[in-house]
């Protein structure tokens, strides 16, 4: 019953259809890497009526962001609809974004595609709430472990390094035994050879 959103690196036809399999549904980003899948959802865009809109406004942050979510269960155009299993609508969203100091104006188009039917309100929270739980995980790690900060680069060893954090910091996290940051549990325990 769950509700899985990856970005455009797990938008892969085994996957959505192991999500399937699991009786779970997806709202998978598609980018590049699945070219023919992006043009024909873009070109869904332009020939289909029948799309549900809604429409969000968020003043945090020192912007104005207004975040167009389209929806459609029509998916004739999509050429390939076979071998994405429980495929059942395609999304795009329209982020706009200006900066209330400087005034900079920036437009950014994504495109989804769904196991979900429903209102474009619905999939605009789902998606948005993909992309807050990815920033926060984000500024967590570069507040208590400075990856922003980090030197590694060598092959593997940011990417080593940043599963490491993750899986220290699910271990901080775990830890109800005090009300300390995170940043304080992680320095008691650096100093407890325990």
């Amino acid at each position: 019953d769950a509700i899985i959103t990856i970005d455009a690196m797990g938008c892969q036809k085994d996957i959505a259809a192991k999500i399937i399999e699991k009786q779970a549904d997806y709202a998978l980003m598609v980018k590049g890497n699945q070219k023919r899948l992006k043009q024909d959802i873009v070109s869904t865009f332009k020939e289909v009526t029948t799309v549900s809109h809604d429409k969000k406004y968020d003043l945090g942050h020192g912007r104005i962001e207004i975040r167009t979510c389209e929806i459609t269960e029509d998916i004739s155009c999509i050429e390939d609809k076979q071998a994405w299993k429980g495929l059942k609508s395609v999304i795009k969203i329209s982020a706009e974004r200006t900066d209330k100091q400087s005034g900079k104006y920036s437009k950014e188009i994504r495109y989804y595609i769904s196991s979900l039917c429903g209102k474009a309100g619905h999939f605009n929270e789902i998606i948005r709430s993909h992309w807050r739980i990815e920033n926060n995980l984000h500024w967590v790690l570069d507040v208590v472990f400075k990856e922003d900060q980090s030197l590694k680069k060598k092959g593997h060893s940011a990417l080593n390094f940043n599963i490491i954090n993750k899986m220290a910091l699910s271990l901080i996290d775990q830890d109800t035994s005090n009300k300390k940051s995170k940043i304080v549990k992680r320095q008691s325990a650096a100093l407890d050879d325990k």
